[in-house]
């Protein structure tokens, strides 16, 4: 785990880009301009999460968070915290959390206490019971398999900003777990 931080850590420090290396035929249309690449620069992430994490700590909730991207299954987010957040869990989405800025502890597994469940297979409750915190610094990554109950805590003074991809559970294995 601690090589996937230091390489996602590289790759958000130095601006790179992921992908393979092609020859582009002349006159070719290349991925770029049909759509199915797009670079996000460390400049871009720190100003998006600065941006964020300032409407966090003016929030009520002490929570913001943006929606950066759409694709086919998938999504892109940046979303930072001032402040403790409810339990949460997501039937159709897992999450991988990449700390961009800050720290603060996820909790993960247990128990939802009062939960509601909401649309598209959100349920939400009050706080976690019984689960297993971890500790998250800048660079970390934790990935949250869809179903996982999970809650962000933030102490006193904490604050945190994190890049979040969402990926959708493929329809056969919703349909297999719905029956």
């Amino acid at each position: 785990m601690r090589s996937m931080r230091n390489w996602v850590a590289v790759v958000l420090m130095s601006g790179a880009s992921l992908g393979w290396s092609q020859a582009v035929t002349p006159g070719a249309t290349t991925q770029a301009q049909i759509g199915l690449v797009d670079l996000l620069t460390p400049k871009d992430v720190a100003a998006q999460g600065a941006e964020q994490l300032e409407r966090a700590k003016a929030s009520a909730s002490g929570s913001s968070g943006a929606t950066l991207a759409k694709y086919p299954g998938h999504y892109t987010m940046i979303t930072a915290r001032a402040k403790s957040g409810g339990a949460e869990v997501h039937a159709n989405f897992s999450d991988f959390l990449i700390v961009v800025d800050g720290e603060g502890t996820e909790l993960t597994g247990g128990t939802v206490v009062d939960p509601k469940e909401g649309e598209n297979g959100e349920t939400r409750g009050v706080r976690l019971e019984g689960a297993t915190a971890h500790s998250l610094h800048k660079g970390d990554i934790l990935h949250i398999t869809a179903g996982t109950p999970h809650q962000a805590i933030e102490a006193p003074g904490q604050t945190i900003t994190i890049f979040v991809i969402k990926v959708q559970k493929p329809a056969v294995e919703a349909n297999v777990a719905a029956r």
